[in-house]
């Protein structure tokens, strides 16, 4: 019996890194190019709209494939649905250099540039990438039966992403010092990286933990639709901080475009910091409920938010950007936790698809919105972004779903075991 139970132990640390891998290094794909978009457009001649529609588009994709990508999980297996994704996100990679290759010497004119970003960072990556978090997430609610154990399950699969975030944006910073479209080529080698370790370490899902026929979950499924709209404004705000903060670089500062990748980069850099300290760091150390969790991030989201939005010095600015991760960093596994907890395990995929639409959902204006409020009027934009997180922040604090005391039966379980073991050590 200890043997087998080694046994799967083992396939399941290996799963887990597998899927902590296969994040990493897509999302290093993702942060590259994100970093360095900004001072692109302005080195190719495009509009800012061109590159806030490319990642509307992207958001697009992931809001209608997210629940199909986690769903497809369970039946198909995992394997499958990211090799499938991952070779999206790499032919998207390719088309993306090639098209910014022939736009910088000359070859197409900006409108054939901007139509073919728009197709590859949009349309293709935003598709793939969005097999990703359901995938991972689902996985996790699979090995995490109980409240606390799902929390950190969430937190850490949330820091891998902000590891990648991290370095990605480090990364990108460092590459286009050097030249302004080396980010741009670096993408498809990081996601085929990916492929590879999806490839060769994602064993096949045996038929028996396959589900033919996963079940749909609607959003006004009163289980999770609270969750659904406090995590909306979150994200909404952090995806017009992320588009616009390159532009607030250039014109808050003065830097060049090609001088304001290092900065925006610092500043994402700041972001994954701050989040990967709140979930590898303050998560376990709290041991919070999922609704603390969120309650408390959602505050510290929608101060962090309204400070940039004052003409603070370089470093003030970039201080509230880690601050928006800080606040990411506790409010997303009690978001991703707290709703998964709501639903039984044959809705997992479905409901983590869901949960990662949402982000997708805000990405889908936040960008375009984003962008084009920035070029009327650059504080209007960032107070947009405060009044949305601001609106999560009192759904979440009077929402009668978040106002019940109680625990769920399930925590209430784990923790009293938990304790009755502790007494009966200390006796």
């Amino acid at each position: 019996m200890v043997d087998s139970y080694a046994v799967g132990v083992s396939n399941v640390k290996r799963l887990l890194s597998a899927i902590v891998a296969i994040v990493f290094f897509t999302y290093i794909g993702q942060f590259l190019l994100n970093a360095a978009i900004a001072p692109l457009a302005r080195a190719m001649g495009l509009a800012e709209w061109h590159m806030g529609a490319a990642l509307s588009l992207a958001a697009i994709m992931v809001t209608l494939l997210s629940q199909r990508w986690g769903r497809a999980s369970l039946s198909w297996g995992r394997k499958p649905v990211l090799v499938t994704a991952l070779v999206l996100a790499l032919i998207a990679g390719l088309l993306f250099a090639l098209t910014t290759y022939a736009r910088t010497n000359f070859w197409i004119p900006a409108g054939v540039a901007a139509a073919g970003i728009i197709l590859a960072r949009g349309g293709f990556f935003g598709a793939a990438v969005a097999a990703v978090p359901p995938t991972g997430q689902a996985l996790i609610a699979e090995l995490t039966p109980d409240e606390e154990s799902r929390v950190r399950g969430m937190a850490a699969f949330g820091s891998a992403f902000n590891i990648a975030a991290m370095i990605g944006a480090l990364l990108s910073g460092l590459l286009a010092a050097w030249w302004l479209m080396a980010p741009v080529y670096a993408t498809p080698i990081s996601v085929g990286i990916a492929l590879i370790i999806a490839v060769v370490m994602l064993p096949k899902t045996p038929p028996s933990k396959k589900i033919k026929q996963p079940p749909k979950l609607s959003p006004r499924d009163k289980r999770v639709q609270p969750f659904l709209f406090a995590g909306f404004g979150m994200f909404f705000a952090a995806g017009i901080i992320q588009i616009c903060i390159g532009f607030i670089m250039q014109d808050r500062f003065g830097f060049a475009p090609s001088e304001a990748v290092l900065p925006t980069g610092i500043a994402m850099l700041g972001q994954a910091v701050g989040a990967l300290f709140s979930q590898l760091v303050l998560v376990p150390r709290l041991a919070w409920p999922p609704r603390r969790l969120l309650r408390v991030g959602l505050i510290v989201v929608t101060v962090a938010v309204t400070s940039i939005a004052v003409p603070l010095p370089l470093w003030a600015t970039i201080a509230g950007v880690c601050g928006i991760g800080v606040g990411m960093g506790l409010a997303s596994p009690g978001y991703n936790a707290g709703a998964s907890l709501k639903v039984a395990p044959e809705e997992q995929g479905s409901v983590a698809g869901l949960l990662s639409a949402v982000g997708g959902l805000t990405w889908v204006f936040a960008p375009i919105t984003g962008t084009t409020i920035y070029g009327w009027n650059p504080t209007a934009a960032i107070l947009l972004g405060t009044f949305a997180v601001g609106t999560s922040t009192l759904i979440a604090w009077l929402h009668p779903e978040f106002r019940v005391a109680n625990r769920p039966k399930r925590f209430r379980l784990s923790l009293d075991r938990s304790r009755s073991g502790k007494r009966n050590e200390d006796a």
